[in-house]
């Protein structure tokens, strides 16, 4: 079969004999159907295009003519291919890569697919590639739901395969209107100590669903579990969040279980519910006003001479305590402006009493605030809960001391701690955080008791039992890991203090050291011996850069892959409006939730 020639990136075949060029939009007659002539046109009018063709493609000469007399032996040496007769098969299949290019850029990036009628679009693409004919909307739906879908179960199957151990998530999404997501995710460790993250089920919910979400979890873990072909051995645990979780149960989702401490602490103090509805009104009322938004920036910006700001965020309607929170940030950055816009038009007032709570209160939110932000991102691991849940707790209690000159916060921040310790305090003794704690290099034993720390060694000796010792040889260097940058806060201060002040382990040297000197009592003393790691260092990176202790590593990628919270449905829903959109006009639940489980695994799951 002849080569095509890359002069046809340039032209159109319109016919036998004639081809248009797709830089100018001229007709040019083939003559010999060849490609010669076009090759002259790209030289003489477009010399930059023309560069581009390969050498052999320049060189490229017609030697034969076509003769209908001919004899069946023509000669065909350095014939040109026609690109539509030759190469049929070759073009169908790259039409077919462009049909899949399109449907998954409608995936991955949140368009409607109504996109693929807009006049707008369908005259771009006539410009980019006259030759690409759009299809239908059910074509491109049809493609996402069922090759795609099944390439990427396929993709999801083979990499399950290769992780020993998961731990799942279950989580719950609602938006206006009754629609939702119910997600199932599932993370591990790879052999070479790289994190892997998958959506193993995503459920686009209608108003409809009212049924038992608990129920739905059970039943679609067993159904995913045969899909996939996952052992049920391999799983290591399930975090739930609030909305999945069985009704009594304990919340193992730490965002959730924080957001519930402070939503019942400021739910118990008055006061600040008043300051809450007095900043929101004030707020409501820039919102409803460009005048009044306009003359408030002119003051801070103009006649205060300060930095410009925001008021507003796009999702200020959305009024959880943390949407609260960076408003009563941005007022307080406003303060004076607002004062003065207060007495100018007799505006609801904040009085400074009120502005010293409102400070106070954003001091003693902080640190959760910080929490939840390092709880939710993709990386967060179990390992973080114990150590950041302690460091709260001393945050707490310094600023029930300091803050006694205002009742209203003291009450509050006690408050808060009650909350804490209650809803927490099953953390510490729960196993999966006390392991996961104990395996991460940056804290080991730094926030347990004696029997916490004599517990893991047990869990971890009986482990490594069951699971067998390989040979272990420890190598005569140790290796270091090296740290991101610091980046200091509240939270972070009192979370290195606490690692300064418990730099050494008296009760793991001297409990391993007396016992016997076995293979696995020596691991775990070389291991509790080292120093711990900067606490910005990667915990994975470390495991993988120290090889002597590969007899530990079947549970470490067993507890370090446990996520620290379950949010990875409000992560996807956000950012799936437009899919929600299609489904309330038409756009079947079913097709939805595959179409979400593309855009949810695109970036982790390799495409052919």
């Amino acid at each position: 079969m002849s080569k095509k020639s890359r002069v046809w990136n340039f032209f159109y075949k319109e016919s036998d004999i004639v081809a248009i060029c797709c830089l100018c939009h001229k007709n040019y007659s083939r003559k010999g159907r060849g490609t010669t002539c076009l090759r002259n046109h790209l030289k003489s009018k477009h010399p930059a295009e023309f560069l581009t063709l390969s050498e052999n493609d320049i060189k490229y000469m017609v030697k034969t003519e076509i003769n209908d007399n001919a004899s069946v032996h023509t000669n065909l040496q350095l014939h040109d291919a026609d690109p539509l007769e030759v190469q049929r098969l070759s073009d169908s299949d790259e039409t077919y890569a462009s049909d899949e290019k399109l449907a998954l850029m409608i995936a991955q990036h949140d368009y409607s697919f109504s996109l693929l009628n807009s006049a707008g679009f369908v005259n771009f693409i006539k410009v980019l590639q006259p030759r690409y004919a759009i299809n239908t909307v059910s074509y491109y739906e049809n493609m996402l739901c069922q090759d795609i879908y099944r390439r990427m179960q396929t993709q999801l199957k083979q990499q399950l395969v290769m992780l020993d151990s998961v731990s799942l998530a279950t989580s719950i999404s609602w938006g206006t209107g009754g629609q939702g997501l119910l997600s199932l995710s599932c993370h591990g460790i790879s052999n070479d100590f790289q994190s892997k993250q998958f959506h193993l089920k995503c459920e686009a919910l209608d108003g409809r669903h009212t049924d038992d979400v608990a129920c739905r979890i059970r039943v679609n873990i067993a159904n995913v579990c045969q899909e996939l072909q996952l052992p049920k051995e391999k799983i290591n645990c399930i975090i739930r969040d609030e909305g999945t979780c069985i009704q009594g149960a304990i919340i193992e989702c730490n965002v959730h279980l924080l957001k519930i401490c402070v939503k019942y602490a400021l739910e118990s103090n008055e006061h600040l519910k008043q300051l809450d509805a007095k900043c929101l009104q004030i707020s409501k009322h820039f919102q409803q006003s460009h005048i009044a938004y306009n003359h408030l920036k002119y003051i801070h910006e103009k006649q205060l001479n300060r930095e410009p700001l925001q008021l507003m965020e796009h999702n200020d309607n959305h009024l959880d305590w943390s949407a609260i929170f960076r408003l009563k940030g941005r007022l307080l950055k406003l303060k004076d402006a607002l004062s003065i816009y207060a007495e100018e038009y007799n505006m609801v007032k904040i009085y400074p009493d009120e502005w010293l709570d409102i400070d106070l209160g954003q001091r003693v939110i902080q640190p959760i605030e910080e929490i939840v932000n390092i709880w939710s991102g993709t990386s967060a691991t179990a390992s973080s809960v114990i150590p950041l849940i302690a460091a709260l707790r001393d945050s707490l209690r310094t600023d029930v001391h300091n803050f006694v000159s205002s009742v209203t916060i003291c009450s509050f921040a006690r408050k808060l701690l009650e909350e804490l310790e209650s809803r927490c305090s099953t953390i510490t003794s729960d196993i999966k955080y006390l392991m996961a704690t104990y395996l991460d290099p940056r804290y080991k034993q730094a926030f347990f008791t004696h029997q916490e720390a004599q517990l893991v060694t047990e869990e971890v000796l009986a482990q490594l039992c069951r699971t067998g010792l390989q040979q272990w040889q420890p190598p005569m260097k140790i290796v270091k890991v090296a740290s991101n940058a610091k980046n200091e806060s509240k939270i972070d201060s009192f979370l290195d203090n606490m690692l300064t002040l418990s730099n050494s382990s008296p009760e793991a040297s001297t409990s391993l050291h007396s016992q016997s000197q076995s293979q696995l009592k020596n691991l775990l003393y070389l291991y509790n011996s080292e120093p711990r790691v900067e606490r910005q260092s990667d915990p994975i990176t470390w495991w993988r850069s120290n090889s002597k202790y590969s007899a530990l590593f079947p549970i470490v990628k067993r507890y370090l892959s446990t996520p620290a919270a379950s949010i990875a449905s409000e992560r996807l829903f956000n950012i799936s409006k437009s899919l929600y959109s299609d489904m309330q006009l038409g756009l079947c639940p079913e097709n939805v939730s595959k179409i979400l489980f593309i855009k949810a695994n695109l970036t982790t799951l390799e495409q052919d």
